[in-house]
């Protein structure tokens, strides 16, 4: 018993070390991401602007998101949806820090829980409404099928998914949010390393962290009004500037 216990507590550092980057002397409050502590990035970031004040992001954080999005997106729309630039710049956001830590190596900071080699991230309902075109999030939206996604097929490669489109069994393409959180998972870019090799991330509304995660007691959620005071402080910086 004595040495399994010692074995969980060796494999906890050692996600907390890769965690945190090896950076020294690092503690709780360092990003999950950069695993530093949040900080003004310099060179400023191009796709994550919002977070220029302070991120948890650096320029090569920044050029995955960008990337992943252009993957998702054909360039004529890369701008159309700023909910959806948000979703993907979550971890970038300030707030993205680990604040605790468990002995089977699960860590969590607001937001955000690490566990094993998985990273999830929770996305209040306002937030949801938002990206979703303040449509019903238990129905498809048809929010982007302006532009259609460029979503990973069953047989490989990519193929164009207009979201509110019916299907063969006349159902919707992506029904609610939940199921558009899963399939954006897939491609959301991996800024989080654990043990050295990038972490899976799972994307979840509010209402499936809860019934799901009920030992996470100091669990919050990402809003559409914290976004909006990201924005406003990306605004004044552009004044000052």
């Amino acid at each position: 018993l004595k040495k399994c216990v010692a074995r969980t507590a060796v494999n906890a550092m050692v996600v907390m070390r890769s965690l945190v980057g090896l950076v020294a002397g690092a503690s709780a409050g360092a990003c999950f991401a950069s695993g530093m502590s949040p900080d003004k990035p310099f060179p400023s970031l191009t796709q994550c602007y919002r977070h220029n004040e302070e991120a948890c992001c650096k320029s090569a954080h920044d050029h995955l998101v960008k990337s992943a999005l252009a993957d998702l997106l054909a360039p004529a729309c890369l701008k159309e949806y700023p909910m959806l630039e948000d979703l993907f710049c979550a971890l970038c956001d300030s707030e993205s820090v680990w604040n605790s830590d468990e002995p089977t190596g699960v860590f969590t900071g607001g937001h955000v829980r690490l566990q094993g080699d998985t990273v999830h991230l929770v996305f209040c309902e306002s937030f949801l409404k938002s990206l979703w075109g303040d449509q019903d999030l238990n129905q498809a939206t048809t929010e982007f099928d302006n532009c259609g996604l460029l979503l990973d097929s069953e047989g490989g490669g990519k193929r164009v998914v207009v979201p509110s489109a019916q299907n063969e069994a006349g159902e919707a393409e992506i029904p609610n949010v939940d199921s558009f959180l899963e399939r954006i998972s897939a491609i959301y870019p991996k800024l989080v390393l654990v043990n050295g090799a990038a972490a899976n991330v799972r994307l979840l509304s509010e209402e499936k962290a809860k019934a799901e995660f009920t030992d996470w007691e100091t669990m919050e959620c990402l809003s559409s009004s914290w976004m909006f005071s990201t924005s406003f402080a990306a605004f004044l910086a552009l004044l000052r500037w």
